[in-house]
């Protein structure tokens, strides 16, 4: 009985981190590590469950902070490694500086996973402080159903 009950709660506590292992693979996860949480420049969302049933996804998870630019680039620099593994993307970049990064990468089980990537800091003209931000998504949206709901 006592196995049991091992097994049960390792299964438990398995399934609690699949949130958190969900970048597994990306460079990006290491910025969803928690460093950010108590850093006035940053704010981090999580999104899981019932609030993204209706646009077909099961996780929604970004980071935007501004006027960091050793953050910033650090941000590029993962993304910029995540991007190598894409199965298709869409970039563009203000003079050899990634300014927004769109990345979808394989399919698993019939999860799609896609990755935004968008740094202002490296626009010559700006209105407000410079910020950079990551998004990650995944669920059984497909390519063409994400743009959709951007439009």
């Amino acid at each position: 009985m006592l196995m049991i009950q091992r097994w049960i709660g390792i299964g438990i506590l398995s399934l609690l981190a699949l949130p958190l292992m969900a970048q597994k693979g990306l460079q990006v996860n290491t910025l969803f590590d928690g460093r950010f949480k108590k850093d006035h420049r940053a704010v981090e969302v999580l999104i899981k469950g019932k609030e993204l049933k209706k646009y077909h996804l099961s996780l929604f998870r970004s980071l935007t902070v501004t006027n960091a630019p050793a953050v910033f680039r650090e941000m590029e620099t993962l993304v910029c490694q995540d991007a190598k593994s894409a199965v298709d993307k869409e970039v563009g970049t203000i003079g050899n500086r990634l300014y927004y990064g769109f990345y979808c990468f394989s399919e698993e089980e019939g999860t799609f996973r896609y990755l935004f990537y968008r740094n202002t800091s490296v626009k010559p003209e700006r209105e407000k402080l410079p910020e950079a931000t990551v998004v990650y998504m995944e669920g059984q949206v497909t390519l063409e159903e994400l743009k959709q709901l951007f439009q």
